[in-house]
C-alpha cells in the first residue's frame, strides 16, 4: 500500500496541470475566439499556449505544496519549528489532525520551501529514524 501511496504524491502535480490546463485552454478558447473575434486557428493557439502556462504554473504550485508537506512530515516539524526555519509567524502554520495546512500566500511558497529545503540537508536523519 506504500508503494501506491507514493505514486499518488507524485501524480498530484501532473493532475493538478493537466486540470488546470483543461480549464484555461477552454476558457482561453472562448475569450479569444467570441470576445476578440479570431479565428478558429489563432483561438486554438491561444488558447494551447495559455493552457501550457497554466499547467507549467499549476505543476509547479503542486510540487512545492507536496514537497512542503512531505519534509514537514518527515521532521515532525510543528509550527513554531516552522516558523524559527522560516522566520515566520507560527500562525502562519496551522497543523490540523497532524497535517499543515498552507494558508500562506502562494508568492511566499519558495521561500518556504527553500527554507525547509536547507534545514533538510543540514538535518539528514539516521538510518533507524529514516520512514521513507
Amino acid at each position: 500500500m506504500k508503494p501506491n501511496k507514493n505514486i499518488k504524491k507524485r501524480l498530484f502535480p501532473v493532475i493538478y496541470g493537466i486540470f488546470s490546463a483543461i480549464v484555461s485552454f477552454i476558457a482561453g478558447f472562448f475569450i479569444a475566439k467570441r470576445s476578440f473575434h479570431l479565428n478558429l486557428q489563432m483561438s486554438i493557439l491561444i488558447a494551447g499556449v495559455i493552457a501550457l502556462l497554466c499547467f507549467i504554473l499549476a505543476y509547479f504550485r503542486g510540487h512545492a505544496s507536496a514537497e512542503i508537506k512531505r519534509i514537514v512530515a518527515k521532521y515532525h516539524l510543528q509550527d513554531t519549528d516552522l516558523a524559527k526555519i522560516t522566520g515566520m509567524r507560527a500562525s502562519d502554520f496551522p497543523i490540523y489532525h497532524n497535517q499543515l495546512s498552507l494558508i500562506i500566500p502562494k508568492r511566499d511558497w519558495p521561500r518556504v520551501l527553500d527554507a525547509l529545503q536547507k534545514f533538510e540537508r543540514a538535518h539528514p536523519l539516521d538510518k533507524e529514524e529514516k520512514t521513507d
